[in-house]
């Protein structure tokens, strides 16, 4: 599932070219992925015509602002893919669903084989001051957060993002001391911190020296500085080297391309390999029916 540094390379990508281009028309041929519209025909009436005017990202979502002030938002799911393509002539991929195209020429495609993302156009409420912020978002002391999910009030729930919303460590620790579920469960519940999934908290813990069913709110003071340091430092490597692609190449940017950051993994996907630290192999198990990787030395 694409987390937050593939969200970010392809938000990255595309701000580069979308912005300032006129939606020509919004072809759907799966309504599964505009499901919280009523019809395709309602999710291509609130888009075409419109010029996009900003590209942002709160945690695992893409964030196209309007210019009639709506959003297009799109969750890449576990398998979503946003590709470039030169016009209609350019074979378009297998599970094809959306196909944007522009006023200054080009397309943008939606892929997706799972189908468990999703594409909708938000109106941003009447009142934004009576929308229902996350009580860890408003921990947040500033960043753009905030703001986006006033307008945006379908992502109001989500907690803090660890780039667009702006936290210390001491605001980080009074999440972690009220949590008694494990380290890994807090970190990929996208209510408390969004943006994370199983790649990132595995390697973040790794980072951290912690054990992923440690107790959050057993934390010490310098092991929560620590965690806290850990989550930046790991998710702006990975941004660098434009993400994770794994061996089933589900992720790549809007050009194709794949991402490297897999080349630096330290323990995700590693199982029966000696840790890059100690030497000890890389155990693995099974958390909420998702895999998670660590060492039994270097975290304990």
């Amino acid at each position: 599932m694409p987390e937050l540094p593939e969200v970010e390379t392809v938000r990255a990508s595309l701000a580069r070219d979308l912005i300032g281009k006129k939606v020509k028309s919004a072809a759907v041929t799966n309504g599964r992925v505009v499901r919280r519209h009523k019809t395709a025909k309602e999710f291509r009436m609130a888009i075409e015509g419109h010029t996009i005017k900003s590209a942002q990202r709160l945690g695992k979502n893409l964030i196209f602002g309007l210019e009639n002030g709506t959003h297009l938002v799109v969750h890449l799911g576990m398998s979503g893919q946003l590709l470039r393509a030169k016009g209609p002539k350019d074979l378009k991929p297998k599970h094809t669903h959306v196909v944007f195209s522009f006023v200054q020429g080009g397309e943008l495609r939606y892929v997706d084989p799972r189908t468990f993302g999703e594409l909708y156009v938000s109106t941003p409420p009447t009142d934004p001051s009576e929308v229902e912020i996350s009580k860890f978002a408003r921990l947040s002391i500033g960043g753009d957060g905030l703001g986006l999910r006033r307008e945006i009030p379908e992502l109001a729930h989500l907690g803090i993002d660890p780039f667009e919303d702006q936290i210390g460590w001491d605001r980080f620790a009074a999440i972690l001391r009220s949590r008694s579920t494990s380290l890994k469960v807090v970190l990929t519940d996208q209510d408390i911190i969004a943006g994370l999934g199983n790649i990132y908290a595995d390697e973040t813990l790794f980072a951290s020296g912690l054990r992923y069913d440690r107790s959050a709110e057993t934390l010490s003071t310098i092991e929560i500085r620590r965690l806290h340091r850990a989550i930046t430092e790991i998710l702006t490597n990975a941004i660098k080297h434009g993400g994770t692609t794994l061996d089933d190449e589900q992720f790549v940017d809007p050009d194709g391309k794949p991402g490297s950051y897999q080349q630096y993994l330290q323990v995700y996907g590693r199982e029966g390999q000696p840790c890059l630290q100690c030497r000890l192999p890389i155990s693995r198990v099974m958390v909420r029916q998702r895999s998670t990787f660590f060492c039994e030395k270097c975290q304990s």
